[in-house]
């Protein structure tokens, strides 16, 4: 590629759409094997290998700053950590288990990287990045529907 190029795709890609091939090449992976294990205390069926993860991890990961990405496995651990009666709460009340799921509603409860989107809603500063990053990217009610079931309301 040339330099020109490289600096056209630099104006003219997105965040999420430069980190998407860091993910596909296993950037996120811990990250991910991390909401994976966490995930299966809450729910006994664990989706991993599917679209919705494929489309979500990249947005997630571009919200997470460069300098963050060695230990944010720690600290999304530390979330579930901290948070984990509510979130025990949550995936019983909304989860793939759950009567809600039944219809349709909250699907990304049902997958792993739920508990990320969950962590970066934690600080007002995160949740709105990862809104401006969602939107037009992923659809609205995946994120909205999170946002609600956790208490900080739709965003998008």
């Amino acid at each position: 590629m040339s330099e020109d190029q490289m600096s056209a795709d630099a104006y003219t890609s997105g965040p999420v759409d430069r980190v998407a091939q860091e993910v596909r090449e296993g950037a996120a992976d811990a990250v991910l094997a991390v909401a994976v294990r966490s995930y299966t205390a809450f729910a006994i069926h664990v989706r991993f290998h599917d679209d919705m993860t494929e489309d979500v991890l990249p947005v997630l990961w571009s919200v997470i700053p460069e300098e963050e990405r060695d230990t944010y496995p720690v600290r999304l651990e530390e979330f579930v950590n901290t948070y984990r009666e509510r979130l025990a709460r949550l995936y019983a009340e909304y989860g793939p288990q759950s009567v809600t799921a039944q219809y349709g509603r909250r699907e990304l409860l049902a997958y792993p990287v739920s508990l990320i989107v969950l962590e970066q809603l934690v600080e007002v500063r995160s949740r709105y990045a990862l809104a401006a990053r969602w939107n037009g990217k992923l659809p609205d009610r995946w994120l909205n529907d999170v946002s609600a079931t956790w208490g900080v309301g739709a965003l998008l």
